[in-house]
């Protein structure tokens, strides 16, 4: 009988100590980037930064997500290179130094996306990603319309899949944090 009741108050207490269901699970360094750049303010020093060294915005969304995360003191160098690639500047050497030095995993689902993932879309150069943008969210999830923050928007919706001969290039993959 003891026993029993010994087992009883271990399974007791582990439950209590157990996460509720539908507990929020914990923050991440992409919650908390989501959050961030989803404040106008916060959005507007992003920009302001970017311009200052990147000096245009202009095929900047890589200086905008690296500023960003920056901001969250995340450990990207304004001026760091991976194999010749500027980890704040160019696609590749980005997602690269977040994958292989900072631990972020890749996502090939866009369905599995998280606010705060950063997406990649495809290009004509293999492992060579045109764009990247965090991820708030989504807009139409059935028909894969995110919203989004980028160089080119804040909190803007943005097709993830666009039509056939669109301009706006589809989603590659995204990295999520550790």
């Amino acid at each position: 009988m003891l026993r029993v009741v010994s087992w009883i108050v271990l399974v007791v207490g582990l439950v209590a100590d157990a996460p509720a269901a539908g507990a929020e699970r914990a923050r991440s360094t992409g919650d908390e980037l989501s959050r961030y750049v989803s404040s106008p303010r916060n959005d507007r020093a992003v920009r302001r930064e970017v311009k200052r060294w990147h000096r245009t915005l202009t095929n900047g969304c890589v200086a905008y997500a690296s500023t960003a995360l920056r901001h969250l003191g995340v450990d990207i160098a304004e001026q760091g290179k991976l194999d010749g690639d500027g980890i704040s500047r160019l696609t590749r050497g980005f997602s690269r130094h977040l994958e292989d030095h900072l631990g972020w995993r890749r996502v090939t689902d866009a369905r599995a996306l998280r606010p705060g993932d950063l997406v990649f879309t495809v290009d004509v150069v293999p492992e060579y990603p045109a764009h990247v943008f965090v991820f708030h969210g989504w807009v139409d999830r059935r028909r894969a319309i995110a919203r989004i923050s980028d160089n080119t928007g804040h909190r803007k919706p943005r097709p993830l899949f666009p039509p056939e001969g669109s301009s706006v290039d589809p989603f590659a993959y995204a990295l999520r944090a550790p």
